[in-house]
């Protein structure tokens, strides 16, 4: 390296990424590949919200696979682990029909989509946020930018 260059790898570790952003990418590529547009922000639970047609129900659970690959039920949630349960503070409990999903842990933050079938069989509502981060103000505006809602 010649005089006056600056070495990639020093530049990089220079500047470090918020702890969420490995978060912020899976959430990306999901937004890329999800089969319907027009998500909107859930003011009571702090996340983006989706409406899927129940036909594209089954691609969309695979999707989500990719990004949260556990599944929590009304009939196993009790038997999850804390961080997980302690999601029931924040969503309330599942109703049968209901799954949680979860994603590994990031810097202590948790990665989760809720699964809400309509009534009337004909779409499902999926919900979208993450869990536990001191930072709300800085994290929330990033996944809505994620998601395109204004």
């Amino acid at each position: 390296m010649g005089p006056g260059r600056v070495c990639c790898y020093h530049a990089a570790m220079a500047t470090s990424a918020e702890p969420w952003q490995p978060i912020l990418d899976a959430l990306t590529n999901l937004q890329a590949v999800w089969p319907v547009s027009g998500w909107s922000w859930d003011q009571r639970f702090k996340c983006a919200t989706s409406s899927v047609p129940t036909d594209a129900a089954l691609g969309v659970r695979s999707l989500l696979g990719a990004v949260v690959p556990s599944e929590w039920t009304a009939q196993t949630f009790a038997t999850a682990p804390d961080e997980v349960r302690g999601l029931a503070q924040r969503c309330g409990d599942l109703r049968p029909g209901q799954i949680l999903f979860t994603g590994p842990p990031v810097a202590g933050m948790l990665v989760f989509a809720m699964w809400w079938p309509w009534g009337d069989g004909s779409q499902v509502s999926v919900r979208i946020g993450v869990a536990n981060c001191d930072r709300p103000k800085e994290l929330y505006p990033a996944i809505r930018s994620v998601f395109g809602i204004a």
